[in-house]
């Protein structure tokens, strides 16, 4: 299930208190990206999407609402995974604290090949693993995983969004964090890596995209992987 709605509205009309097994999203990083300019104009790609360019207070308080809902809905013990960069890092992780996560770890996305920047070209992010309260937390599936995790970006001129991430990347977070059957929330679909990989675990799915355009994406992404799933099931 996706809605075409902000999440913050959303998450209070659909989804009750202590209700999801795991929460997977990549929020703005309110840096106004709107993917590559190597392009043959030198101009980006996409337009900046929504509440990526927010004033810092509005940021802060956009942020906190949606955490607050997160808290909310998520269940004790159980995981979320934020996608963020290093520039926002320290706030993110602060507010999630504040919220009343408890941050167990930073897994390292190295994407493999370097992307922008001067001061040493970027090639990596940040994704922020955190747990609701300290008891009974649940533990990832496996004790092989380390907190570095090479999986390649999606080449900038192949991207259908200006801040796709892959769906593998998405795959490892639902594996180690959920079972069959269980329900994962997205609060930022965007073109939908998450709902894609939720779907193709055998996991159930709440999604929120703000966007209409954006929207349109994720659903008919979410409608050919079942529709992939079950051609390969007969």
């Amino acid at each position: 299930m996706i809605y075409n709605m902000d999440c913050i509205e959303g998450a209070k009309q659909f989804i009750a208190d202590a209700s999801v097994d795991l929460i997977i999203t990549d929020p703005p990083y309110n840096l106004g990206f709107a993917g590559t300019t190597q392009t043959r104009n030198k101009k980006p790609r996409f337009n900046i999407i929504a509440n990526d360019r927010l004033s810092p207070r509005e940021y802060q308080r956009f942020t906190f609402q949606w955490l607050y809902q997160a808290y909310r809905v998520l269940k004790p013990g159980r995981h979320i995974y934020v996608c963020i960069d290093w520039r926002m890092y320290p706030f993110m992780a602060l507010w999630m604290r504040r919220v009343g996560f408890v941050i167990k770890n930073v897994i390292v996305w190295d994407k493999v090949q370097m992307g922008l920047g001067y001061q040493y070209r970027f090639q990596h992010e940040f994704i922020i693993f955190a747990v609701k309260g300290e008891k009974k937390a649940r533990q990832i599936r496996t004790r092989s995983a380390t907190d570095v995790w090479r999986v390649p970006k999606i080449p900038g001129n192949k991207t259908i969004h200006p801040t796709e991430k892959p769906s593998e990347l998405m795959d490892r977070m639902i594996l180690n964090s959920s079972e069959d059957r269980e329900l994962v929330a997205d609060f930022f679909s965007g073109s939908g890596p998450v709902a894609e990989a939720v779907i193709k675990q055998g996991r159930r799915l709440i999604a929120f995209e703000v966007d209409p355009m954006w929207y349109e994406v994720s659903r008919e992404r979410i409608e050919r992987t079942i529709q992939t799933i079950t051609s390969q099931k007969d």
